[in-house]
């Protein structure tokens, strides 16, 4: 599992230096227009593509197939990408947190309650990306499945566009009995999904 994990991560070693880049980028700007859900947003995005950008170097390269003439079960091959994108969802809510504590400190105000409720949140909703998107991805490929996981993000983050913090603040306090919910049900279909693709990978033929 670790040494999947590890080849995932060396692929993505050239495209991953303009990751840094792209980050400092969008922390600017969130600081700029004062809108912490640009850099929130962009984060769970850009973590919950990771797994696909790595299936779609091993579609390219027919890694599955060679992949299954070594001590690799289908399994673990399936198993490899949720914990990638675990890993990189998890890594992503340390950088944000980071982000914001910082700039909490140097403005000399206390970390906002409903910023950690609304950094739950948009984990949750990576998760639930992952969790949609890899079997479909699994079933149909990569080309099609990147279309569907465009129109997933437009679906999911649809409700973010325009608002300002403020208003999802609002939002979210309206609904904060509920919140507390979406992380626990985003891993039981997070592993309700890893399941499936179990399932699909099983069936599918590399010949």
């Amino acid at each position: 599992m670790k040494g999947l994990i590890l080849k995932d991560l060396l692929n993505l070693k050239k495209q991953g230096k303009i990751f840094p880049l792209i980050i400092i980028f969008y922390m600017i700007l969130s600081v700029i227009v004062d809108e912490a859900t640009f850099f929130l947003g962009f984060v769970v995005l850009l973590c919950s593509m990771v797994p696909v950008t790595t299936l779609a170097y091993d579609e390219k390269s027919r890694w599955d197939k060679y992949a299954l003439t070594m001590p690799v079960s289908r399994k673990d091959l399936v198993m490899s990408k949720y914990m990638l994108g675990l890993l990189c969802l998890l890594a992503g809510v340390l950088v944000t947190f980071l982000f914001h504590a910082v700039t909490a400190l140097v403005k000399s105000q206390p970390l906002d309650s409903y910023l950690m409720l609304t950094l739950a949140a948009l984990s949750s909703m990576g998760l639930l990306f992952l969790s949609l998107n890899l079997p479909l991805i699994y079933k149909f490929g990569t080309e099609k499945g990147r279309f569907i996981y465009i129109a997933l993000a437009i679906l999911l983050l649809m409700p973010m566009t325009g608002t300002s913090f403020e208003s999802y603040q609002t939002m979210l306090s309206g609904r904060i009995e509920y919140l507390y919910f979406l992380p626990l049900i985003a891993f039981v279909l997070f592993f309700a999904s890893l399941g499936l693709s179990i399932k699909i990978m099983n069936r599918k033929n590399f010949v």
